[in-house]
Parts: structure tokens; C-alpha cells; sequence
């Protein structure tokens, strides 16, 4: 575009706004990005321009925040008027002409009333700014890998920094641990936030490693969101989630990402019903070795709830004994990872419900006591909400495999005048397993059983389910 309009005798000083005025309207590239390219600057180097222009060159403009103040208003930041006005003159015009329509049905009142006020002229290009390269029209044969040192310079040039990448995993790891103590939907709108940080940094120019970094991050955020999400019963937004997760994890080609994804994708399975395919993941991801930074226990555990789900007694027996093998008792909460090493009282509870799936009550109840004593040897900052319940449940599913309908009521009792309407799905399915128990024939002439399958029958009508 540049050379037609050189050939329609168009001088070189006019030629820029022409440019932002075809990447605008023709293009439909938002005012501060046409401009900033028609002024044929990088991010940094618009950066640079920009502090020499306010005099200190501790100002802190990196091109960075620039780049934010291009993505605004969908996403990024929103500039000042005093940075438009000081961006007009590093590209040589006026800072109205650096905001579009919906810029302007974003702007504070007072920033529009400044816009409709200023008739001022474009400012004129600064002195500072060093002259533009003159443009060579032809290259002869002898130029051939002139410009090749230039382009891989271009590599060099990112929108993502070692600041930003420590900040997102930071919120990954506080997010991870937090979810213990936190309401499930508070979290997932926190991880949504990093989401759309992540998707967008990715839309720019990154170093390769940074590349790699922010598809990890993209991974195990996604994987997060569909985890919590299956634990709110939206299943089919879990499986979008943790499909988007894999395409990660596919372009990071990272083992540990992988891992992520397939305990996510395990762990949905299984609670929308579909046990033999939880199973199979669980297993795939036992394929991807990491070392230490995310053991086996968790992925071993849901591989025997999946084959739980279906009476498949010997593999969960199988996948039982791997896990006692390498169970570690001494492993703090979370290990090294707060969100997918799961707790004691976690791991124990799970061996617990797959066993009793397969007929082994009396071994399940050994588990659901571990699982309860490491539970109340846990911090209350990390102890999970639903854990309590969960225990309950299925310690009194046990009880009442071994014809203890007493110890069942003690379990179960506690629960009764609890609140259980902000507990996950799984603890509202759970509870209606149980009522169906207590209402079965064994148990059905029994009046402690059935006041009892009523009344947990009445906390579900309670929590509107």
C-alpha cells in the first residue's frame, strides 16, 4: 500500500494516516494498533519513543502496557487521556484520531466531554523521534539476506514478560489451594479471568519458551475449570474444558500437562457416569511420567473407582494394591502441586468407595477411618468442605453392608441438620444413593431406616434439587 500510494504521488509525511486509515476501515484494525503499524514502530520501540517524549526514562512505558491499551476496551487496559495524547505524538497525529467508536462508549463521562472539547489540530510528529529508515524500491541481487538479520530480530520482540508469566501461575497455585476453603463458582470466575489473560498474551509475539509456557498454563487452568465445573454438575461444559485443555497440552507436548488433564478428564467421567472410560484415561495418564511432581496415587485411585462403577472386582483389586505399594503417609497436603495431589483423607476416602462398589465393606470402612483421622489432623484452611459429608455417606453405606444399621444412623444423623445445599453435586448424589439404600428391602421395615431415608430425602427438597 505504501508504494501504490508513493506512485499516486502521495509525499512520504501523508503516507502513515493513509495507512491507518485503510487498516481501519478496510482491515477493521482498532485506531491504536493501525496507527502504531502505520507508523511501522514496535510495541517496545513505541515504548521508548514514548518515555523520551515525557522526559523520564524511569517512566516505566513498556511495551507491554501499550499493547494493553490496544486491546481495550474487550479486554486489556484503558488508557489516560494524558497517554492518548503523548502516543498521538509518537505517531504524528491527534490523540482523537487514536479512538474508535467503541473506545468512545467506554470513556468515563469526564475523558468524553475532553474528547468533544478539543478542536485542536493533529500534533505534529515529535522531534525526538528518530527519522524513519528511507525505503528502498528495489533491491538488487547483491542485497539478497539483507534484511535477514532484521527478521530475526523480529523473534526477540514479545508481548510477554517473566513478570507476567510468575503472576499467572501464582494465581494457578493460590486458586489450587484455595478451592478447599472457597465456593466452587468464586474460583471458577477467578480461573476464567486467567483464562482470557492467557488467550489473549497468546494472540501476540512470544519467545518460544514463553510460547510453551502460556499453553501450560492454558492447560492446567482449563483442566481447573472443567474439574470444578463437573463438581457443579455442569458436565458438558467440563468436557469442553477439558477438551481445550488437551489441545494444550498437545501443542506444549508436556508430560506433566498431559497428567493434568487426563486426572480432570477422569474425574468427570466417572461422576457423569461413564466409569469404564474414567478408567481408561486414568490409566493413559499413568503413561506420562513426571517424577515427583505429580504422583501416581491420584490417577491410580480414580482408575479403580472407574473399574469400581461396573463390579469389575479384580482390576479394582489390581489398581488397590499398586496404590498400597506407593502410598506415601508422610506426603503433605497437596505435595507439590495444592489443586491435583490429592490429600490423605482424599486418597483413603477413594480406595474406601471403590472397594465397597466391588462387596469389600469391612476393608472400605478401614479406609473411610483413615480417611476420617487424616481429615481432622488437617488444618482447616486445608481441609475440603465436601470431604465431611462424603465420608459420612459412604462410611454408613458400609455400616450397612455389614448389617450395622446403628453405626450407619450415627454417620448419617450429623448430616441431617446440616446445610448441604452449597455442597458440590457429587455429595447431592451421594445422599440419594444413600436414601435409596435405606429405603431397599433390607432395610425397609426398619422405622429407624426409613425416617432416616426421609429425612435425606427432605434435605434434598431443602436444597431445591
Amino acid at each position: 500500500m505504501r508504494d501504490r500510494l508513493a506512485t499516486l504521488g502521495f509525499p512520504e509525511e501523508a503516507v502513515p494516516a493513509r495507512v491507518a486509515e485503510n487498516l481501519i476501515v478496510e482491515c477493521r484494525i482498532p485506531p491504536r494498533t493501525a496507527w502504531r503499524l502505520a507508523s511501522e514502530l514496535s510495541l517496545d520501540v513505541a515504548a521508548d519513543q514514548y518515555n523520551a517524549i515525557t522526559g523520564d526514562p524511569r517512566a516505566g512505558m513498556r511495551g507491554t502496557r501499550i499493547w494493553e491499551y490496544e486491546q481495550w476496551p474487550e479486554r486489556g487496559v484503558r488508557p489516560t487521556v494524558a497517554a492518548l495524547r503523548v502516543l498521538a505524538q509518537v505517531y504524528g497525529t491527534s490523540w482523537k484520531s487514536l479512538l474508535g467508536l467503541r473506545d468512545l462508549e467506554q470513556l468515563p463521562a469526564k475523558d468524553l466531554a475532553e474528547y468533544h472539547a478539543d478542536t485542536g489540530a493533529p500534533a505534529a510528529a515529535p522531534e525526538t523521534a528518530p527519522a524513519r529508515p528511507a525505503r528502498v524500491e528495489a533491491r538488487a541481487d547483491a542485497d539478497f539476506g539483507a534484511a535477514a538479520l532484521d527478521d530475526a530480530i523480529l523473534l526477540t520482540k514479545t508481548n510477554v514478560d517473566d513478570v507476567q508469566l510468575d503472576d499467572l501461575w501464582a494465581d494457578l497455585d493460590f486458586l489450587g489451594g484455595a478451592y478447599t476453603r472457597t465456593a466452587p463458582d468464586a474460583i471458577l470466575g477467578q480461573l476464567a479471568v486467567i483464562e482470557r489473560r492467557t488467550s489473549a498474551l497468546l494472540k501476540g509475539r512470544q519467545r518460544p519458551k514463553q510460547t510453551q509456557d502460556l499453553l501450560l498454563v492454558g492447560a492446567k487452568c482449563s483442566a481447573m475449570m472443567a474439574w470444578i465445573a463437573g463438581d457443579l454438575g455442569r458436565y458438558c461444559r467440563s468436557r469442553q474444558l477439558n477438551s481445550a485443555a488437551w489441545l494444550y497440552t498437545q501443542y506444549a507436548d508436556d508430560f506433566l500437562a498431559r497428567r493434568w488433564v487426563r486426572t480432570s478428564q477422569a474425574r468427570v467421567a466417572f461422576w457423569a457416569g461413564n466409569g469404564i472410560e474414567s478408567a481408561k484415561l486414568a490409566a493413559d495418564g499413568l503413561n506420562y511420567h513426571v517424577g515427583s511432581r505429580m504422583t501416581d496415587a491420584p490417577l491410580i485411585l480414580a482408575e479403580a473407582r472407574g473399574w469400581s462403577s461396573v463390579q469389575a472386582e479384580p482390576q479394582v483389586l489390581e489398581a488397590i494394591a499398586r496404590w498400597t505399594s506407593i502410598e506415601d503417609p508422610d506426603l503433605g497436603p497437596g505435595g507439590e502441586d495444592p489443586f491435583f495431589n490429592i490429600t490423605k483423607d482424599r486418597r483413603h476416602y477413594m480406595a474406601g468407595t471403590s472397594l465397597l462398589s466391588v462387596g469389600q465393606a469391612s476393608a472400605a470402612l478401614r479406609e473411610f477411618r483413615t480417611a476420617r483421622e487424616a481429615y481432622e489432623k488437617l488444618s482447616l484452611e486445608s481441609r475440603w468442605a465436601a470431604m465431611d459429608p462424603m465420608i459420612r455417606i459412604d462410611t454408613g453405606r458400609a455400616h450397612l453392608r455389614l448389617d450395622d444399621l446403628d453405626g450407619a444412623a450415627a454417620q448419617v444423623e450429623p448430616l441431617l441438620a446440616a446445610d448441604v445445599a452449597k455442597q458440590p453435586d457429587m455429595v447431592h448424589a451421594m445422599l440419594k444413593v444413600l436414601a435409596v439404600e435405606l429405603s431397599g428391602p433390607r432395610w425397609g421395615k426398619a422405622a429407624t431406616a426409613r425416617h432416616l431415608a426421609e429425612a435425606l430425602l427432605d434435605t434434598q427438597t431443602t436444597a431445591g434439587l
